[in-house]
């Protein structure tokens, strides 16, 4: 694997954000914006919002960035311990009530409506999503990076396991978790005529 630009991983900060946010929307637009369609501004809004404040689901802490050496973000990963998964919901949850009832009330159904397509990570497992690279450096190693980072980083935390949600369409996606060890645990599909399609859990243990 022959990496064109070298990079160094950390936790993003809120300088990042206009870097950072268009890459999380785009790693997952469509169950995004079905989810946070009904927000002012829409999900860019939202994402800006819960990544500034730090604390939700999006928030700049539960990031990591590649960032090559003149400081340009390369790519990001949505990462953070299971056991963490519905405290950072309720964050991201009071991200959403700033922007009114209306846009709470949109968001919380639209969450709803997918929910069935997902579960919460296990508690011992280190959970990466939103894994997102530049355009011009895809297919390039830099996937392979992100996911060997959360590797090192559960393995740090004496987590056992790795899981992620890949949609059941992103048959590129499957097949680099499939090579780096990734099991499937089973998919989920929107069986009631929805806009959403199937969700693929995948899980490695760790040894």
């Amino acid at each position: 694997m022959t990496i064109p630009v070298p990079v160094e991983f950390r936790t993003a900060r809120p300088t990042d954000a206009d870097q950072v946010v268009p890459l999380m929307w785009e790693s997952s637009r469509a169950l995004l914006d079905a989810t946070m369609g009904g927000v002012p501004g829409g999900p860019a809004s939202l994402l800006m919002r819960d990544f500034l404040r730090g604390r939700g689901i999006f928030g700049f802490a539960q990031q990591t960035v590649a960032v090559a050496p003149r400081g340009e973000v390369l790519a990001t990963m949505t990462m953070y311990r299971g056991a963490r998964y519905r405290a950072l919901s309720l964050q991201t949850a009071l991200s959403t009530a700033r922007f009114g009832p209306r846009a709470l009330v949109s968001v919380l159904g639209g969450s709803m409506a997918v929910a069935r397509l997902f579960e919460a990570p296990r508690s011992d497992a280190l959970f990466m999503a939103n894994l997102s690279v530049l355009p011009e450096y895809r297919s390039r190693g830099y996937g392979t990076l992100m996911a060997r980072e959360a590797e090192r980083c559960a393995r740090a935390a004496g987590l056992s396991r790795i899981q992620a949600d890949v949609s059941c369409s992103n048959t590129r996606a499957w097949a680099l978790y499939q090579r780096l060890g990734f099991e499937s645990r089973g998919a989920r599909y929107d069986t009631r005529g929805g806009r959403s399609e199937g969700f693929r859990r995948i899980e490695r243990r760790l040894r």
